[in-house]
């Protein structure tokens, strides 16, 4: 069977599991759930398939056309899906900033919203109804522009999967210039890899573009994320260039670029404080610019009342309370160090922590830096929705980390959640549903790395 003839017949695979989630996704009914993860994890295997097989003997305008042809019908297909339960949430804080409420003073329980309410069927849709705003000033910002615009989900779909397809063609410039291969092996170049003449981009940037989680989280049930890991992406893009750069005043333009636009990403959310260590190393003496990544989301601060307004104290206190299916800390809590009252302030501490120690190790590479800070994040927080995992995907995508693509596509699992009957303990993961999520990622992990140590020693 020829290279293209599989990447077809897999490719077409993905495309029908993905289209079927649509006749999964009512969660109300209880079948439901269990029928959506199963077509979910089969659509992920499909992925693998298709983007091993990835036709690379085929013409750099013909690779081209199949990639985009392959990202926009996923995208497609996945539209039609009923949007996450946040979904909600963005509306209701536009809707009340048209109403000239301020989303970070007025919950969407608090009584004076009570005529806005009235107007908006959906609101018992919403949740966590008893906390004001958690998101940055800059996507608030966005909610209030969108209320005005339309109410239709699919609109904001649109915007999300746009943003979503702009960010996969910044990550082909990354792998332009970075001259990151196809297979290659951890190596001796600068990117910690080795150089191959005959990588293709579209190859490389498919285990990103063609992610049924990626489609499912940003087209499908739209979470806003996708606006996040754009300018994330773009500023990793400004900074890959620094380092082909000669001329000095260029260098300074581009580190100005790469700090705003890790400055918009913070404002839309806050992920990318986390990496703004490893910026330091990558831009070195020009590390002043960083100032404009504070400074954007502080000025868009001010326009909601900041800081007479405390408007990222409700982020605080969620962060302190809220838990659900975490990586890491429930093996803690169950062999040495309990947790009866779930509450998360010393592990958040403790992330924190880990992270600057992470970024300081890795100081001189830091590429590599970013990747292990951002799986620091995920794997030290105490909450892991499935889309959270989209953060770490386009750099484990540029460092070949395919462990956490393995990931992406166990935490379809996530989902099950939906059905409370098979629980003991409603939204209370069980060490069955642990080992379906982690256990193929950390045997994923394993072999890589065994691989690895093998081409390294021929």
């Amino acid at each position: 069977m020829t290279r293209l003839l599989r990447f077809s017949i897999a490719l077409f695979a993905e495309l029908a599991l993905c289209a079927s989630l649509n006749f999964f996704d009512d969660w109300t009914l209880e079948e439901m759930p269990e029928k959506f993860v199963v077509a979910g994890l089969l659509c992920g295997l499909a992925y693998f398939a298709a983007v091993r097989s990835f036709p690379v003997q085929l013409s750099a305008r013909a690779q081209r056309r199949i990639f985009w042809g392959a990202v926009i019908a996923l995208r497609l297909v996945a539209l039609p899906l009923v949007p996450g339960d946040d979904f909600w949430r963005y509306q209701w804080e536009g809707k009340i900033q048209h109403a000239g409420f301020n989303p970070y003073v007025n919950a969407p329980d608090d009584p004076a919203l009570a005529p806005v309410r009235a107007e908006f069927p959906n609101w018992p849709k919403i949740n966590h109804r008893d906390f004001q705003t958690i998101y940055p000033p800059g996507v608030e910002l966005l909610f209030a522009g969108m209320s005005q615009i339309s109410d239709s989900p699919l609109s904001y779909k649109l915007l999300f999967a746009a943003a979503d397809i702009a960010t996969i063609a910044v990550l082909l410039r990354v792998f332009r210039g970075a001259h990151v291969p196809s297979r290659a092996p951890f190596g001796a170049s600068p990117n910690g890899l080795n150089v191959s003449p005959v990588a293709s981009p579209y190859e490389n940037a498919a285990w990103y573009a063609l992610n049924p989680l990626v489609v499912y989280s940003f087209a499908g049930s739209a979470h806003f994320d996708s606006l996040m890991i754009l300018p994330m992406v773009a500023g990793i893009l400004f900074l890959v260039r620094i380092e082909t750069e000669t001329d000095s005043r260029r260098k300074w333009w581009l580190a100005l670029a790469a700090s705003a636009a890790f400055g918009i990403a913070i404002s839309i959310k806050i992920v990318p404080v986390f990496l703004l260590l490893c910026c330091v190393f990558a831009l070195r003496q020009r590390a002043i610019t960083l100032v404009v990544s504070g400074a954007i989301p502080l000025l868009l601060s001010l326009l909601y009342g900041y800081p007479k307004i405390p408007i990222w104290d409700s982020l605080r206190r969620f962060a302190h309370v809220t838990r659900l299916n975490d990586l890491f800390w429930w093996l803690i809590e169950e062999t040495i160090w309990p947790n009866p009252h779930q509450k998360n302030y010393h592990y958040n501490i403790i992330l924190l922590i880990a992270v600057a120690v992470v970024s300081l190790l890795a100081w001189w590479n830091w590429k590599r830096a970013m990747l292990w800070v951002l799986g620091t994040v995920l794997i030290l927080s105490p909450v892991l929705h499935p889309w959270y995992c989209t953060w770490i995907l386009p750099l484990a995508t540029w460092r070949r980390a395919f462990a956490w693509h393995v990931l992406s596509v166990t935490l379809f699992s996530y989902y099950l959640f939906w059905n409370e009957r098979i629980f003991v303990l409603p939204w209370h993961s069980e060490p069955w549903l642990r080992v379906i999520i982690i256990g193929p990622p950390i045997a994923a992990a394993i072999q890589i790395g065994l691989t690895r140590r093998e081409i390294s020693n021929v």
